[in-house]
């Protein structure tokens, strides 16, 4: 059992009302979540804007009587008391309910979860990956690397999150606060000695992964992505450049693996006092490719390290900016003390990454992938690649995500009608938006090429499929490992891979 008292450490407490000496069951910022003996945190409204109405749209403070009604024993409120409601028929006793006033409930969420579930990631090896581009092949090559030697890892991240034996769906790159220290907290107790972690600039602004003890972290770069959350470039670059301030703050050695080819990463270097490694494709760096080979069966390379030792590696994964995602995975390996060779076998056993250039063959003469291409520099990549390997044409089915960032649409119908021989503009995610409005935005960047609108998604794949001959290259891009489409705000099943595996078994 566990005081109120005890995990309110290091919270900066404002006012105080009641006994704050009570035991706590549990902690949780949504008050349905709420039972008897929880503390309720109360998040103010974040966000909310024109073009991002699915964030933050309530305030948790409205929800106060709710969660008593629930059983909670404490609320912690940002707000001062006077502005919380109480019922007027009193049927809820506030007066029996200990009441903490705080600076930031953000904050002392993340704090009184860590002090509530011992300080989970003190006891592990923590690895944060965080970026526009490559995270989530950048775990999946890390805990590979790191499980050939021989450490245990969970991750943690947008596609999955795998704790020992267990594969759980992912909703969020990374969650609320307490639900992160919980699972740190399970995975202690799994016996694991280690995570690798997505750490989204979403929840560095919104201070999800305060507290968190990280031994290494990496930045694969920073392109144009959430400017309508983050206020423009600097904003989104303020958020990264944060996991990288408190690296070493709290007395573990730290690592800063930071890819010196991103015009970034200068600022980045900057503003961390921890260890830094660098790596690169072009510019010098401490983990350097020296030469590499982009074929259909995956990618060959040679990398030096510290301009000394030199390794070639196999790689299964398709496209070249794969390159930065292994190098970083061989940073995160040096960092942690693991040979080269071990290093190697874990990049050359790594799998395929779900919906990462993710080939669907079902025999024909055509290559067909699936990539989670959804930002411009991300499509451009993965377009780039695709020439280098097509044989003929290349064909891009793609859209843009409603209730996000707009700027990035007509940049990306750019890059696609650039870069494609033909191109097939659909629905992505439309949530809440029209889908012709978005479809519109995106064709407003065509200056030229070849393309048509299929606003139906599946409709849209089935046509690529239909039109691909042989050596042609479809491109895929935007929804990657998704299972689901979201369309007038209700989820429905949708698989890219599986719909073009249908499209081609099914091609006369």
């Amino acid at each position: 059992m566990t005081k109120l008292s005890e995990i309110l450490r290091g919270v900066k407490i404002i006012n105080r009302f009641g006994d704050l000496d009570i035991e706590i069951q549990g902690i949780t910022d949504d008050s349905r979540e709420v039972k008897v003996g929880y503390v309720f945190v109360c998040i103010p409204k974040a966000y909310e804007s024109e073009y991002a109405r699915w964030t933050y749209r309530t305030d948790g403070h409205d929800y106060v009587s709710d969660a008593i009604r629930n059983g909670a024993s404490a609320i912690i409120i940002q707000k001062p008391m006077s502005e919380i409601s109480q019922p007027k028929n009193n049927e809820l006793s506030f007066k029996k309910v200990a009441f903490v006033q705080v600076d930031d409930t953000r904050v002392a969420l993340a704090k009184m979860s860590i002090e509530f579930h011992d300080n989970p990631s003190r006891k592990l090896k923590v690895i944060g990956v965080t970026g526009t581009n490559g995270k989530t092949s950048t775990c999946y090559l890390a805990r590979s690397i790191l499980a050939a030697g021989g450490i245990d890892t969970a991750i943690l991240g947008t596609i999955i999150q795998h704790i020992g034996g267990k594969d759980i769906s992912a909703n969020m790159t990374t969650i609320e606060a307490h639900r992160l220290q919980k699972i740190l907290h399970d995975i202690v107790k799994e016996g694991l000695e280690a995570v690798v972690m997505e750490v989204s600039s979403h929840a560095l602004e919104l201070k999800r992964a305060d507290g968190i003890e990280f031994d290494a972290a990496v930045f694969t770069n920073l392109t144009q992505d959430h400017l309508d959350f983050h206020n423009g470039m600097t904003g989104y670059l303020e958020a990264k450049t944060k996991l990288f301030r408190d690296l070493g703050i709290y007395n573990k050695k730290a690592y800063a693996i930071i890819n010196a080819d991103d015009p970034y990463s200068e600022y980045i270097m900057q503003n961390t006092s921890a260890e830094v490694i660098t790596y690169a494709v072009d510019n010098k760096a401490d983990v350097k490719v020296k030469d590499y080979h982009s074929t259909a069966d995956g990618l060959s390379f040679w990398v030096s390290i510290n301009k000394k030792d030199e390794v070639e590696v196999k790689l299964q994964l398709l496209g070249e900016y794969n390159l930065y995602n292994a190098l970083a995975a061989m940073s995160i390996g040096i960092s942690q003390g693991l040979s080269m060779d071990v290093i190697k076998y874990g990049l050359e056993n790594t799998g395929i990454v779900p919906g990462r250039f993710e080939r669907v063959d079902c025999g024909q003469d055509f290559t067909v992938v699936v990539d989670y291409a959804h930002t411009p520099d991300a499509l451009e990549r993965a377009l780039t690649s695709a020439r280098k390997l097509a044989k003929s044409k290349i064909i891009t089915v793609f859209g843009c995500g409603g209730d996000r960032d707009r700027g990035k649409r007509p940049i990306m119908g750019d890059v696609v009608t650039k870069l494609s021989d033909y191109a097939i503009v659909t629905s992505d995610n439309p949530r809440t938006e029209d889908p012709m409005e978005i479809i519109s935005q995106i064709l407003a960047g065509i200056t030229n090429g070849e393309y048509e609108v299929i606003p139906d998604r599946r409709d849209a794949i089935r046509r690529a499929i239909e039109i691909s001959e042989k050596g042609d290259f479809v491109v895929i891009a935007g929804k990657g490992h998704e299972d689901y489409q979201i369309i007038k705000g209700e989820k429905i099943h949708f698989d890219d891979r599986e719909v073009a595996r249908e499209a081609i078994e099914t091609r006369t």
